[in-house]
């Protein structure tokens, strides 16, 4: 693997940064704080995202809610383009955002966890480093100075335990206790299967017993089925005497129906006939009076009656006409009254308002007494005509009422004519009613005394079906019994079978639970006497080849590094040791040189043996250090020079305020920091 370019917005003390990394060595040269080591957290952002109790704060520049970063790797001739992005929110909070990867130019927008083992696998880093997916990065590629001098100062327990996992030597203990809680297990599940197996002899001996009871249940049951047969065929021979008595009896109750629905019938009709004698008494004596009645004489009436009708009809309309005259002519002679009185007073005429003379008002006078003499005359013959008129209309109105009233008469005799014809009906209709009463229920008499006789020869029947059906029940009764009985050996037989299967199925699961107690103790014996010591020993021997190969290489770097007369090893907690030709020395006393000697020598063994465990890690041509010259002396420096060149790396990232190493890479980029840090010449 290769990193091509970093390209960074708003990380740190960064705005903006784009970086383009050569191959070989590069140096990221600049004064403490000027933003060297934020390049480096940039690149191992891009790489593997924020790690378990790492805060966003720590990357995201001050000021700022957004920050990206652009990471370009170089894999196997392959480009792959990573991106991820950390977004601050309105509480405050920083969470990772966006995160896409691009492979063979395809881009992928993908989750962060799906981004994590995706960078896994194109890193070729084991799966188990999913969870904590930078350990290997951190040994292998990039490990703050101080960071790698925390791991030397760690608790002994804890380094190791770190070391075991780094190496995968920490399966060897899962193994172990794995195998622990699978022996527990076998032992507990051997405890359960032999208290299972406890009662296996008892089992057999009461599958024998059973299966003797079984025999003697069913040959017993053979016995009553037999007894069942005989009973089920007497008991069928009765039944069917029984259905043919049956029979007669129930044509008897027939006939006893029969007998007593026509005594219901007749004596029906014996009501009905007093009922009809009765009613017959009463209309004889309605028609006793008996009425006369001439529909000629009524018609003649309707006649008469509506002829004066029409009399009075004409008698009015002569009348009002006759008013009319009377008072259109009364009404004449007043005006002209009134005229004769004006034309007396008048001196000038009402039009011309000229004097009217006394010749013309006389002129005038004579004409209007002429018309009053005129109407007085035609009133007189018009006054003797309305009161005729009066006088008819009265006679009229007299000869009209009693008219009237002869019909109102007449009409009432129709009725009560009328109503004692439908008597008359009726009564001959009873009488003949009566007649086929007599007639019917004489012959009803006759069927009763009939259906009677026939009765009589069932009855002796009646004694025979009780003894038949008494005999039935005692039978039934018996055969009950015996079926309760046949059916209780049947059920108990079946539970006994049911017993004998599950004793059966017990006994042979148990025979195998004991089969498989036998094994499972074959098993733990193999697991504690075997098994366990394997692993042990194969866990000492891989951990003390590594310890053993770890502790030359520290001790070739850190001789490089320091005097002939200062010499190092690893013990077994992999705990630098550190000797002053043969004296111990304790790493307190250690100069602060000489202190980073030891870290970096430690550095880049860990690397080796990291890189040679895991061959197919794609990280392990590339290396980064920061400030790996810490406190080194002018000597030292010089040295580190064959360092670099030893290490042959494809690729070297290196963090140093030391210009003498300046000298020493092939490039050289400046990092200068006013306000935000910045790239100053590549």
């Amino acid at each position: 693997m290769r990193i091509k370019r970093l390209e960074l917005k708003n990380i740190r003390s960064y705005s903006e940064l784009d970086i383009i990394f050569p191959e070989g060595s590069t140096l990221l040269s600049g004064d403490i704080g000027s933003g060297k080591t934020s390049v480096l957290l940039g690149i191992q952002f891009g790489l593997f995202g924020l790690q378990p109790g790492q805060k966003g704060s720590s990357l995201l520049k001050s000021g700022e809610d957004f920050a990206s970063v652009k990471l370009t790797l170089e894999i196997g001739g392959e480009e792959t383009i990573i991106e991820r992005t950390i977004r601050q929110s309105k509480s405050g909070s920083i969470t990772q955002e966006n995160n896409k990867i691009t492979l063979e130019g395809i881009e992928e927008e993908i989750s962060t966890s799906e981004m994590r083992s995706k960078v896994i696998s194109i890193l070729g880093y084991p799966k188990e480093f999913t969870r904590k997916s930078d350990l290997l990065y951190k040994f292998t590629v990039y490990t703050p100075q101080e960071g790698m001098k925390e791991i030397i100062n760690e608790r002994p327990d804890v380094r190791l335990d770190l070391l075991r996992h780094i190496f995968g030597i920490e399966r060897y203990k899962r193994i172990k206790e794995n195998c622990t809680t699978l022996i527990q297990n076998i032992k507990d599940s051997i405890k359960v299967k032999d208290a299972i197996c406890l009662d296996l002899s008892t089992s057999k001996e009461k599958l024998v017993s059973e299966r003797e009871r079984k025999i003697r249940k069913t040959k017993e049951n053979n016995d009553l089925n037999l007894d069942l047969i005989n009973l089920k065929k007497e008991e069928e021979s009765i039944k069917i005497i029984l259905d043919n008595l049956r029979k007669d009896l129930e044509q008897k109750q027939n006939l006893e129906r029969e007998i007593s629905r026509k005594e219901i019938e007749l004596e029906g009709k014996n009501i009905l006939r007093k009922k009809i004698e009765k009613e017959i008494s009463l209309l004889r004596e309605q028609l006793l009076n008996k009425i006369d009645f001439n529909q000629e004489s009524l018609d003649n009436l309707d006649n008469l009656i509506i002829k004066h009708k029409r009399l009075r009809e004409e008698l009015n309309s002569n009348l009002m006409n006759t008013n009319s005259r009377i008072s259109i002519l009364i009404s004449q002679r007043e005006k002209n009254s009134s005229e004769k009185e004006r034309i007396n007073s008048l001196e000038n005429c009402p039009t011309c308002f000229q004097n009217v003379g006394e010749e013309h008002k006389q002129k005038i006078y004579k004409k209007t007494s002429y018309d009053i003499e005129e109407i007085d005359r035609e009133l007189e013959p018009l006054d003797a005509r309305r009161e005729q008129i009066k006088k008819d209309l009265e006679r009229s109105k007299e000869l009209l009422e009693g008219y009237e009233s002869d019909k109102l008469r007449l009409e009432r005799e129709k009725i009560k004519f009328e109503n004692q014809r439908g008597i008359d009906i009726k009564l001959k209709s009873e009488i003949f009613l009566l007649e086929r009463i007599d007639l019917e229920s004489k012959t009803l008499t006759e069927e009763i005394n009939s259906l009677r006789e026939t009765s009589l020869k069932f009855s002796e029947k009646e004694q025979i079906f009780r003894d038949t059906n008494r005999s039935l029940e005692e039978i039934s009764i018996k055969l009950r019994r015996s079926e309760i009985i046949y059916a209780e050996n049947n059920r108990e037989i079946e539970l006994l079978l049911e017993t004998i299967t599950d004793l059966e199925t017990g006994i042979i699961k148990k025979e195998k639970i004991r089969a498989d107690s036998n094994y499972l103790r074959e098993i733990l014996e193999w697991l504690e006497t075997k098994f366990l010591k394997l692993i042990s020993f194969t866990e000492k021997n891989v951990l003390v080849k590594i310890r053993k190969d770890f502790s030359r290489l520290f001790s070739e770097w850190f001789s490089m590094l320091v005097s002939e007369s200062l010499t190092v090893e690893l013990d077994e907690e992999f705990t630098p040791l550190i000797y002053n030709k043969d004296y111990l020395m304790d790493y307190e006393f250690l100069s602060g040189g000489e202190r980073t000697a030891i870290a970096l020598s430690y550095r880049l063994a860990l690397n080796q043996m990291i890189n040679s465990v895991f061959s197919q890690i794609k990280t392990k041509n590339i290396l980064i250090l920061d400030e790996p010259t810490d406190g080194f002396s002018e000597q030292q420096l010089d040295k580190v020079r064959d360092i670099l060149d030893q290490l042959q790396s494809k690729q070297m990232i290196i963090v140093s305020h030391e210009q003498k190493i300046d000298g020493f890479v092939d490039n050289v980029i400046r990092v200068k920091k006013e306000g935000t840090s910045r790239i100053e010449n590549d």
